[in-house]
């Protein structure tokens, strides 16, 4: 279903519930005229005004709900008559009683009871806010009422048969002032959700589907592992590697290599059944879950998917024949966690690339040496930090508007005598497995807020430090009482200290999450999103909880330079983002800049923030001494010049 024939659906069954309220509302207003055109003569109330007025709306209340009858899908038009009809009834009253009437008790008395039901008016334009016309007759109609308050002002001023009756016009034209300013007020927050909604439908389609193939992405399937792993069902994993994709690119340009996957894509979901999923997690390589299928069967399926893969492609006009490399694990069998499950898939999938490529493999634990590795490190990491083999460094992140170094990241680096320098990625899974990362945690936290420290005492630095915090770590009942305590340690303002927390901690044990969150900002902390736009696809998060700022993801920055992976995409992205941080009043920052291109692009599409190896490798203390000294020349010296 497109855009806009979701919109046309969600717009019809507005439509429809308006129908049946008003086709339920107008026969019964038609009646109560109709009554009352019959009875006010006997109480000797009725008025001239009366007794033509009230047959009249008789007949046009029916009138339009017999045109509702008949043309259901004229409720828009309906309700603009109706509205019009009012508004004209009210107007031409008021007018009869300051006009026609003369002054005292009685005009007064037939003021408020007749003028008691112009709410009505505002409600049925603040219910159905897309119909303008009907708004701008409320507004038309207001202006005329107080033109005819004014204007009876003007011809009796204040005297004691007219007072009364002005000062119930004011008492009036007051209440239908802040009626009409709630009504617009509420209209245009509701304006401003729908669209921050709408923005946020379009950002999580975006995310969830690989729009080069239509396959799901690797978020969407990580979400569908979570689910199956959660109801304990039992399923195949299969990781597919293309081999040789690269000649592809490299030989007939991008373009082939793009049909070529959408071909593959093809393939792979006339193969698979309706309960299946396959998923392009990136480059050649796709993941499908196979499911209430015997690991036998899914051996045999991958088989059979790899008979269909290296079927010969024609692409503008010459023959291509591929092969795949596809590793297998098995649920629960392997492992009873998702993302060990697409490990262990990916790593059998090596193998047989390893053995010659072209080929089928299920996970083996006992030929993998990446566990074996996993298993040393997590020993050696338990003595990383008493060794001082942890070290922080700093990585500067700049404003874009004024050129200024605003905020510095604080980074961990695990150096190992003999393995050399660790990765984040491998060792802060080995520290959260572990149970390390809270010591971890807090070491890094107390040293980014003594240096922080240290440069406003000898440089003058003003700017935020901003410190990573794991999901473990952030889940512990004392991480508050952590961070107070590194804060007092240091001296560090509290406002000047930013946490970057993932989605996926946001998202864990809610309660947990607002009272953690809650505490920091009544310490006075900011909070930051990382990684933003590859977590979870719920963003009510950001409207209800103290967030002050988000985090684009690398990739997608490294996209916007990238003319394989399509940078339009990555700028609807982007947009998107900063569409939505815009309407939560939250700061941009772009992660992973590197390229002049890339800063161009990430600043005209209004982030507020970036940083990357375009400005500054990540630097130790001694070299962002080097940076913040007026003395010394700057890394990028001018950049913020030269882009101007």
């Amino acid at each position: 279903m497109t855009r806009l024939a979701r919109y046309l659906s969600a717009r019809s069954a507005h439509s429809d519930g308006w129908r049946l309220i008003l086709l339920l509302a107008m026969p019964v207003a038609a009646v109560a005229f109709f009554l009352g055109a019959i009875l006010d003569p006997l109480s000797g109330q009725a008025t001239p005004f009366d007794m033509l007025a009230y047959p009249a709306l008789t007949i046009g209340l029916l009138v339009l709900e017999l045109a509702l009858w008949r043309k259901p899908r004229s409720t828009d038009r309906v309700v603009t008559a109706l509205v019009l009809l009012s508004c004209a009834f009210f107007l031409s009253k008021l007018i009869y009683l300051l006009y026609f009437l003369p002054p005292g008790p009685s005009v007064q008395v037939e003021m408020t009871e007749s003028f008691f039901w112009i709410p009505a008016v505002y409600v049925l334009s603040l219910f159905i806010p897309s119909l303008k016309a009907a708004r701008n007759i409320t507004f038309v109609f207001f202006a005329a009422m107080v033109l005819c308050s004014v204007g009876y002002a003007a011809l009796n001023g204040w005297t004691t048969q007219s007072g009364g009756v002005l000062f119930a016009l004011i008492e009036m034209l007051l209440a239908n002032l802040t009626l009409l300013t709630l009504t617009q007020a509420f209209i245009g927050y509701k304006d401003r959700l729908s669209s921050v909604q709408a923005q946020a439908q379009t950002l999580q389609r975006l995310v969830h589907t690989d729009l080069l193939t239509g396959l799901p992405s690797r978020l969407r399937l990580e979400r569908e592992l979570g689910h199956a792993v959660e109801r304990g069902e039992a399923f195949t994993l299969l990781f597919i590697d293309v081999d040789g994709f690269k000649m592809v690119n490299d030989t007939l340009g991008h373009s082939a290599g793009d049909e070529v996957l959408r071909n593959l894509a093809g393939r792979l979901q006339s193969v698979l059944q309706q309960r299946d999923l396959a998923a392009r997690i990136g480059g050649d390589e796709f993941v499908v879950i196979v499911r209430d299928t015997p690991p036998a069967w899914s051996a045999a399926l991958a088989q059979q998917l790899l008979a269909g893969l290296i079927l010969p492609f024609t692409v503008r006009g010459q023959q291509i024949q591929l092969s795949a490399s596809i590793g297998i694990s098995v649920y629960p069998d392997d492992s009873q966690d998702a993302e060990t499950l697409l490990r262990h898939a990916d790593a059998a999938m090596y193998q047989v690339k390893r053995s010659g490529r072209n080929g089928v493999r299920r996970f083996d634990a006992a030929l993998d040496a990446e566990l074996e590795r996993t298993v040393l490190l997590t020993r050696e990491f338990q003595s990383a930090l008493t060794r001082d083999q942890l070290t922080l460094v700093y990585q500067p992140i700049y404003n874009l508007k004024t050129g200024e170094l605003s905020k510095i990241e604080a980074l961990v680096r695990w150096t190992h005598p003999e393995f050399g320098v660790i990765s984040p990625s491998v060792f802060i899974p080995i520290a959260e497995t572990s149970g390390q990362i809270m010591s971890v945690g807090r070491w890094v936290l107390e040293q980014a807020c003594l240096q922080a420290c240290r440069w406003r005492e000898h440089h003058g630095w003003a700017g935020t430090v901003t410190v990573n915090v794991s999901p473990v770590q952030f889940a512990q009942p004392g991480f508050v009482d952590e961070v107070k305590q590194a804060l007092l340690l240091s001296g560090l303002p509290a406002h000047k200290l930013e946490l970057e927390l993932t989605e996926g901690a946001v998202i864990h044990s809610p309660t947990l999450v607002q009272t953690a969150l809650r505490g920091l900002q009544r310490l006075g902390v900011e909070i930051a999103i990382d990684d933003f736009g590859t977590g979870y696809s719920s963003l009510a998060y950001l409207r209800d909880l103290p967030i002050g700022c988000i985090k684009i993801d690398r990739s997608f920055t490294e996209d916007l330079a990238s003319p394989r992976r399509a940078p339009q995409y990555a700028v609807a992205l982007i947009t998107a983002i900063v569409g939505i941080a815009r309407t939560l009043d939250l700061q941009v920052v772009a992660e992973g800049v590197e390229t002049h291109e890339q800063v161009e692009a990430v600043r005209g599409l209004g982030c507020d923030f970036a940083q990357g190896y375009f400005f500054a490798r990540p630097l130790d203390a001694g070299r962002m001494d080097e940076l913040l000294d007026p003395g010394q020349p700057e890394l990028n010296v001018g950049w913020h010049k030269r882009l101007n």
